[in-house]
Order: structure tokens, then sequence, then C-alpha cells
């Protein structure tokens, strides 16, 4: 299988509720992204040009939440805190799930396939640390 990968970066800040580290406390990181792209079913010389995955890297990812406060929507701690941010007109990202690097693996992944045909998606907390969401049989 033929592949390519285009990585994106965004800042952004969350907490875990519940959480027994550290990440109970309101805190952000420069998340890095790497999004592996596999060629299409009956494949060319190339999987797709690398300009066009970076612009659908800054529509999925980038311009949704980058510096914004990502919060699970059923914590009430997490709306609550999401609630103050937007009264002083900050941003953040409502998702239905704990924001941990391998929810939003997943996550970036599944809007991702809407839009290319995504191998695997990593996201790095760190530059040592990250979660992976890869399709099944890739490898």
């Amino acid at each position: 299988m033929l592949t390519i990968s285009k990585q994106c970066v965004f800042d952004a800040a969350h907490v875990l509720t519940n959480h027994a580290g550290q990440c109970k406390n309101l805190h952000g990181h420069t998340y890095r992204v790497v999004v592996e792209v596999a060629e299409a079913p009956g494949g060319r010389d190339m999987v797709m040009d690398f300009k066009d995955l970076k612009e659908v890297l800054r529509e999925v990812i980038v311009a949704r939440f980058d510096h914004a406060f990502m919060y699970h929507e059923a914590s009430e701690s997490e709306r609550e805190i999401a609630a103050v941010i937007a009264k002083h007109g900050m941003k953040s990202v409502g998702l239905p799930f704990r924001t941990t690097a391998e929810n939003l693996a997943g996550y970036f992944f599944r809007e991702l396939l809407e839009r290319v045909n995504v191998a695997s998606v990593k996201v790095f907390e760190t530059p040592e640390s990250c979660a992976e969401f890869r399709r099944e049989g890739a490898c």
C-alpha cells in the first residue's frame, strides 16, 4: 500500500475530570497530529497533492481546535469552565468524549475519513507521547 503523511500543529487546553493524576487540572498542549493517507483503490503514482492534504488538515483540525478549550460535553465541571470561557468571548470545542489523545486520534480519523482515504492518525500531546488510531488491516 502506498501512503503519504502530513502533519499539523495546534495549541489547545483541556482537563481530564476525575483523573487521578495531574491532568485533572486545567492545562494545555501543543498537539502534533500526523495523518497518513493511503492510495485509492486502483491507485496511481501519487496518493494526493500534499498541498491539498494540508488544506484538509487546516479545515478539519486546525481551524476548529487551535487555541481552543476542548471539553467533554457530558462533564458538568467541564461545561461550567466552557461557559465561563464563552462568556468572555473565548473559543471552546465541546466533544462527546473525554479529551484524551486516544479519543482525539479516533475522532480525527473519522472526521478525516469523510474527505480523504485516511490510513492512520497519530496525536502527540508531547514530543515523546502519542496515541494512534489505525485503519484495521493497515500496517
